[in-house]
């Protein structure tokens, strides 16, 4: 399960299954700061810039991996705490969203911190900052968007393994921890922290607990913004 399963609630109308009734939340395997990045092509090199930006700019575009991503919902949340303009740039996957950021036909890019460090190593895009609420091990040099002025804000990526509300309860314990033993495996943890991934290995109850929160909190920029899946 990619994170994106937790907005399908809000933003797809008469979803055909209800995300916490008709599913069992098993095991959440990890969690990711997104990054906020610049094309090496614009004008920004600190995250001070694009501020200064988005305050004087009307509709700085920022890109993301589609309508309703997690990256698209943390920005909205972002501009609207610190008072940014910006215009939403949305792409189908990270591929098409980092070819057009390096190219620099858009200034700025939100996604996983997962996806950028190619282009960071190449020195095509630069970081501005991460959405976790402390600096990410895997870019130590480049501030919060907390640091950045916008109190207690955070947004995490996340994956987990879910199965049909009607799998045996047993079954789903077993699976869990089962799962949470592989990701005890240091050879498991240490590649997924490769790839940027805090590991959790939470299991149904806190898993489904953490979902809760998350269904309410980004239902409710959806609600707020008027987002669709179209727009």
């Amino acid at each position: 399960m990619f994170d994106t399963h937790v907005t399908n609630a809000s933003l797809i109308p008469n979803l055909a299954y209800n995300t916490l009734k008709d599913l069992q939340h098993v095991t959440l395997i990890g969690t990711s700061p997104m990054a906020l990045v610049a094309s090496a092509k614009s004008p920004y090199t600190k995250m001070e810039d694009v501020t200064a930006a988005a305050r004087t700019i009307k509709g700085i575009p920022i890109g993301s991996i589609g309508t309703g991503s997690l990256g698209h919902l943390a920005m909205i949340q972002a501009g609207q705490q610190a008072g940014w303009a910006w215009t939403h740039v949305p792409f189908r996957g990270g591929g098409p969203l980092m070819n057009d950021t390096v190219a620099g036909h858009v200034p700025l890019a939100i996604g996983t911190v997962f996806l950028m460090p190619p282009h960071l190593k190449a020195g095509t895009v630069k970081p501005m900052a991460v959405t976790s609420a402390k600096r990410h091990v895997s870019l130590p040099d480049t501030p919060t968007l907390a640091e950045t002025g916008i109190k207690n804000f955070e947004a995490l990526a996340y994956w987990g393994v879910i199965a049909p509300a009607k799998t045996p309860p047993e079954l789903v314990e077993r699976m869990s921890i089962e799962i949470q033993k592989v990701l005890k495996d240091p050879a498991v943890s240490e590649r997924l922290a490769a790839q940027g991934m805090t590991v959790m290995g939470q299991g149904p109850a806190e898993f489904k607990s953490f979902m809760q929160k998350e269904l309410d909190r980004r239902a409710k920029i959806v609600k707020q913004n008027q987002i669709t899946a179209g727009n």
